[in-house]
């Protein structure tokens, strides 16, 4: 009988699931989206959309970034009319012993943040829906944001960055 009630217990443990609070983050798979609720911010949707992303990389590591290229910002224009922000472009993720690819990724402005990567990200920024609001490449500053958060080491020194 005890057997039976371990047995109950953990098939129910296995199947409930828990809610992430704002304040955490899951590991996304390739494809993975990442949805959070920022604090207020006075930022540019622009800024706000390069803060975002960066962070969101630094943050699940997986894949790491080696670099990015061909970052646009630009707008969609939602069923109602309004205007949704959107980060696209790719990176290239650090593989050992074997050819990485050029992946696609797109930051979107919600009322956080959502964050697409692979064939799901492609589909948000190409085609006719996709304005680009700027005629500039941003990878660089993608790129510097990401570095300057990865190169934060705690007051005492001892961290050690591993990528």
């Amino acid at each position: 009988m005890r057997f039976v009630i371990a047995l109950l217990t953990l098939a129910f443990a296995a199947f409930s699931t828990t809610p992430v609070s704002q304040s955490q983050s899951q590991a996304p798979s390739p494809g993975r989206l990442a949805s959070v609720e920022p604090k207020p911010s006075t930022d540019s949707p622009m800024e706000f959309l390069l803060r975002s992303a960066a962070t969101d990389f630094h943050a699940h590591r997986s894949p790491v970034v080696e670099r990015f290229r061909d970052v646009r910002f630009g707008h969609v224009l939602t069923p109602a009319g309004a205007k949704r922000c959107q980060l696209c472009g790719e990176f290239l993720p650090q593989q050992r012993g074997g050819k990485a690819q050029w992946t696609p990724f797109v930051t979107i402005k919600t009322s956080g943040y959502e964050q697409y990567l692979g064939f799901q990200a492609a589909s948000w920024c190409h085609g006719s829906q996709f304005v680009q609001d700027r005629d500039e490449d941003l990878s660089s500053t993608l790129q510097n944001r990401l570095d300057s958060i990865g190169s934060k080491k705690l007051p005492n020194n001892n961290s050690h960055d591993v990528r």
